[in-house]
């Protein structure tokens, strides 16, 4: 099958004017900026891809330099010739021009965007032909740059940030879906966060591009694909997409149910190189829950997980009841300890401390290892104590403790930090040669998530429960940590094998930092 991605696609975005932002380097875009004149280029003995001299001018707008070009056409900074007010212009190649099928699309293109008034969609000012009969359209010159560079340089986004962008990017598809159009390509680097029109809340205006590939659900779009073509871009891409089957207002609802992971875990939820494996993963990997792999609050994991379901029926029935479950999450997370019918539901730091032990010296202890044995939890629950935590659940081998996981940003990478540096000063102390029998071994796990507890305290649900569960049985003592703990604290880690259905994945601590290291979260 072929992938026929629009990552190559220009956009009406006009190259960062900031320094400090004009060095990004675009996350999975091929679209090279080039702010040279026409005539410039022309000196330059650029190849004849840009035609320059019939470009001078389309309609009542005067080009004036090349913004970015890919496989279909050419955005070129324009002026209007009257006014003088800037504007973007898109050129469809020369040599694409006798085939029907790409002319056809790239109306396609414009009939889109022409349908939609709302300020969080591109705006279309003008469509015509060149003299050589090459298709144009002017739209909007957007300042700013892609929510893609964005994350780029910002890493994860907190909760209400995400929600900022989300707000408008969801009323922008509602508008769209509420004229028939279904957009097919939501993704970082279509989502621009303009430097002109921010909103009173200071946030930027949030503009919704690229309708190359948008589905017009009164037409077929026979000429437009076929089974051996899928139109999309593969990261954010449906199953239905993917499979070429029929699609509606749901698959842009899972292209957003990606993009919300990616913004809040600060990857995206699948990432493969090849694209057979990411469509693998697409179609038959369950969505992964973004707290699992970052710090973030599990309140969004339903959230993704059923934006993100294998079969539309599954997902939230369109982008409105997609941003109401957001919004919800939101308030959730700046609510501490919230009461949820009768239950308090708070985020924490869970500390699974194991005693394991040789099966043959179980068969017949001797009163050296018995002691060694039974002493393990009582040090561990003395010593993780001092550090803050507090058991939830106590059995012969185990103990499961909590400590407080603050919300903002400092808060929650100084309190990661400081449950690793306890479990490890713990595993240290019980762990020293010669002071404890070797057929006694310890076994600690360390997640951060959530505990729902009941008026009276006792645990009664939340992910840190799970802990007791994630590695098997044959695992090798030591100290395990889940992604969301060690998530930029430069604790060097590898993968550990999980028990079978475990939800939590595994790394194994094999380091500290090295001292003064320490990366943001």
């Amino acid at each position: 099958m072929k992938n026929s991605s629009r990552d190559d696609e220009p956009s009406a975005v006009a190259p960062p004017t900031h320094a400090s932002v004009a060095g990004e380097p675009p996350l999975g875009t091929s679209a090279t900026w080039d702010q040279r004149t026409l005539e410039t280029r022309e000196r330059d003995g650029d190849p004849p891809g840009i035609p320059i001299a019939a470009a001078l001018r389309a309609g009542e707008y005067l080009l004036d330099g090349v913004i970015a070009e890919g496989g279909f056409g050419v955005v070129y900074r324009a002026v209007h010739a009257a006014s003088g007010a800037p504007a973007a212009v898109k050129v469809m190649h020369a040599e694409l021009v006798s085939r029907a099928d790409v002319v056809l699309r790239f109306q396609r293109e414009v009939d889109a965007i022409g349908r939609i008034r709302h300020p969080n969609v591109v705006e279309i000012l003008d469509v015509g032909r060149l003299d050589d009969g090459r298709p144009y359209y002017a739209m909007e010159l957007l300042q700013g740059r892609s929510l893609e560079q964005h994350l780029f340089s910002r890493g994860r986004l907190p909760a209400d940030e995400a929600l900022a962008i989300l707000e408008p990017l969801c009323r922008a598809l509602a508008a769209v879906h509420a004229v028939g159009i279904i957009h097919r390509d939501v993704k970082p680097s279509n989502v621009i966060l303009c430097e002109q029109g921010e909103q009173p809340s200071g946030s930027p205006r949030v503009v919704l591009l690229d309708f190359g590939i948008a589905k017009l659900l009164d037409t077929t779009d026979l000429s437009l694909t076929s089974s051996r073509h899928v139109v999309g871009t593969p990261a954010f891409m449906s199953p239905e997409q993917l499979l070429n089957r029929p699609v509606d207002m749901r698959t842009d609802v899972y292209a957003l149910g990606a993009l919300l992971y990616t913004m809040i875990a600060g990857s995206m939820p699948f990432s493969a190189s090849a694209y057979p494996v990411l469509r693998h993963l697409h179609l038959h990997q369950a969505p992964p829950r973004p707290s699992l792999h970052a710090p973030v609050d599990p309140a969004f994991d339903d959230i993704v997980v059923r934006a993100m379901s294998k079969d539309p029926a599954g997902r939230q029935p369109d982008v409105t009841a997609f941003l109401e479950e957001v919004r919800a999450a939101t308030e959730r997370v700046v609510r501490p300890d919230a009461m949820e019918g009768g239950r308090v539901r708070r985020l924490a730091i869970g500390l699974l401390v194991e005693v394991l032990a040789e099966a043959r010296a179980l068969e017949a202890p001797t009163d050296s290892f018995l002691t060694d044995f039974e002493a393990v939890l009582p040090q561990a629950m003395t010593d993780l104590g001092a550090a803050g935590f507090s058991p939830l659940a106590v059995t012969s081998t185990s103990v499961l403790l909590s400590a407080d996981w603050p919300r903002d940003e400092r808060g929650s990478e100084e309190a990661r930090r400081g449950a690793i540096a306890a479990a490890i000063a713990l595993y240290e102390r019980l762990d020293r040669a010669g002071q404890r029998d070797r057929r006694v071994g310890i076994r600690l796990c360390l997640h951060a998530g959530e505990v729902v507890l009941t008026e009276d305290g006792s645990m009664v649900g939340g992910n840190v429960l799970e802990l007791s569960s994630c590695l098997p049985e044959a695992a090798a003592p030591g100290i395990y940590a889940s992604p969301a703990v060690l998530e930029g604290l430069g604790f060097a880690s590898h993968r550990a094998s999980g028990a079978p259905g475990a939800t939590i994945p595994m790394r194994r601590v094999v380091a500290r930092p090295p001292a003064g290291d320490h990366p943001p979260a």
